[in-house]
């Protein structure tokens, strides 16, 4: 209802439903396609699957026309991925994450460091005005490969602040936020 007030626009004016299917957490992908597919039911609309990952990459194209081939680099919530792109709907996963997601290391550094969540633009806020003073781990794996791994820098970050609080050291959100980022 919000975002058809917002749009100016009724549900006749809709010409069709759009959902994720997928990947991402099934709670929530099971109540966004239930939902969608209740709406194009009572209003007898076609109802439009599109991959998560897909999407990230082709919301781009709303602010200028993706010109291929193309590398994307997909940052979401839970996922992390490098994708080489020819031409249209031709994907080929270039690295991934082999474990948490940058967002999810993003929130529990937040969580950690006392932020609010989502982690994320906190974080990067921090970062702006804080020094690169405490030395993490790198994110990317072995030299030949474009995967990544950010559970060793999560960890490092929550067991260095456990460290200094034990320690009654001081610790500068601003420069861990920097540090992490």
């Amino acid at each position: 209802d919000e975002a058809l007030k917002n749009a100016e626009m009724t549900m006749e004016e809709i010409d069709a439903i759009a959902v994720t299917e997928g990947p991402g957490l099934i709670g929530a992908l099971l109540v966004g396609v239930a939902s969608a597919k209740a709406l194009a039911f009572s209003y007898q609309k076609p109802l439009i699957p599109v991959h998560h990952i897909a999407g990230h990459i082709y919301a781009n194209n709303l602010i200028q026309p993706l010109q291929f081939p193309l590398m994307a680099l997909i940052v979401s919530g839970g996922h992390t991925e490098l994708i080489y792109m020819e031409d249209h709907l031709n994907f080929e996963i270039i690295g991934e994450t082999r474990d948490d997601a940058v967002g999810e290391a993003y929130d529990k550094v937040a969580r950690t460091i006392g932020l609010p969540y989502p982690g994320g633009p906190e974080v990067d806020r921090l970062a702006e005005i804080g020094q690169d003073n405490l030395n993490f781990p790198r994110v990317w794996l072995e030299k030949d490969s474009y995967d990544f791994s950010f559970s060793g820098l999560k960890s490092a970050v929550i067991n260095t602040l456990h460290n200094k609080r034990q320690k009654n050291e001081e610790i500068i959100p601003e420069d861990v936020a920097t540090s992490f980022q």
